[in-house]
């Protein structure tokens, strides 16, 4: 039987990412829609042929199993309610806006014995997995990240988003993603410090348990042509490159909720992008610059 799946959210990445890439997921059932504004779960749920649930309460009781497409801030309180109903989750980046809320989840999670994975997006594309098994494990000991999004670009679907066009909202809109790159190959963050900007660039440092040491530089303001994830490791053995392909989105969130289903259904261990690296991603960040708020 397949395990039903709500999402949580109406907005972009909910109706373009999430909800077809759930339907899209053999062994799960999209069972309908919840958001704050409900004549847009309405819509966005007769799009997909489900329902839209008249209260989050009334959505946690008809299924196993939720995804979450809202922002950071909206996310951790639900989240946390229904991890504390015994459902299994599938969030986004970042989990929560602080390390207590963060760690909040994770002990629950723990708790529940609920099944978890966060939508580290790049860390579920075929090449950039591969280059992780293959490169993880490496004596690097420095690493190089430039990630230019163009959020803010004419005709972005995130031209609206309000936290984003905080100060500080590069490292936490894409930071977690370039943490989700650096650990498996460097190790675990000792400490993290904000680094003055440069230009249009955000900039952070980690330090690494073993010494590795990483510098990342974020901007949101690239122009839609000049987007990249670049990233460059260096250590005795020399210097390795990680991929920058392209990628479909609902198809890698298709990726990230089989990983969820088959934590479930018990075929495999706990995900290395489950809630664990997501509340150390927020840990980490919180080390670098506070919540952006305007």
């Amino acid at each position: 039987m397949d395990i039903r799946i709500a999402t949580v959210g109406t907005a972009h990445w909910a109706r373009t990412v999430h909800a077809p890439g759930l339907r899209a997921t053999p062994g799960l059932r999209l069972a309908g829609i919840w958001g704050r504004d409900r004549s847009r779960a309405e819509a966005l749920a007769r799009d997909h042929g489900v329902d839209a649930f008249a209260s989050f309460d009334a959505m946690l009781a008809a299924v196993e199993a939720v995804s979450f497409a809202v922002p950071p801030d909206i996310q951790e309180d639900l989240a946390l309610r229904a991890i504390r109903a015994g459902k299994h989750v599938l969030l986004e980046k970042p989990i929560a806006t602080n390390a207590r809320a963060a760690a909040r989840m994770l002990e629950a999670a723990d708790a529940a014995g609920v099944a978890s994975v966060v939508f580290f997006t790049r860390r579920f594309i075929p090449e950039i997995a591969t280059f992780i098994d293959r490169h993880a494990g490496g004596r690097w000991r420095t690493a190089e990240a430039e990630i230019r999004g163009a959020t803010f670009a004419a005709g972005s679907p995130y031209l609206n988003s309000r936290w984003r066009q905080a100060p500080g909202a590069g490292i936490w809109d894409i930071g977690p993603h370039a943490l989700s790159m650096l650990v498996p190959l460097l190790g675990p963050v000792e400490s993290a410090r904000l680094l003055p900007p440069e230009g249009r660039f955000e900039r952070f440092e980690t330090l690494h348990a073993d010494g590795a040491r990483a510098t990342i530089r974020i901007t949101l303001h690239a122009d839609p042509g000049d987007t990249c994830n670049a990233y460059l490791f260096s250590g005795p053995d020399g210097e390795v490159s990680a991929p920058d392909p392209s990628f479909d989105r609902p198809a890698t969130l298709a990726a990230a909720a089989a990983a969820l289903r088959d934590r479930i259904t018990g075929h495999a261990a706990a995900h290395p992008c489950d809630i664990r690296l997501g509340a150390e991603t927020v840990r980490i960040l919180a080390q670098v610059s506070p919540w952006p708020t305007r």
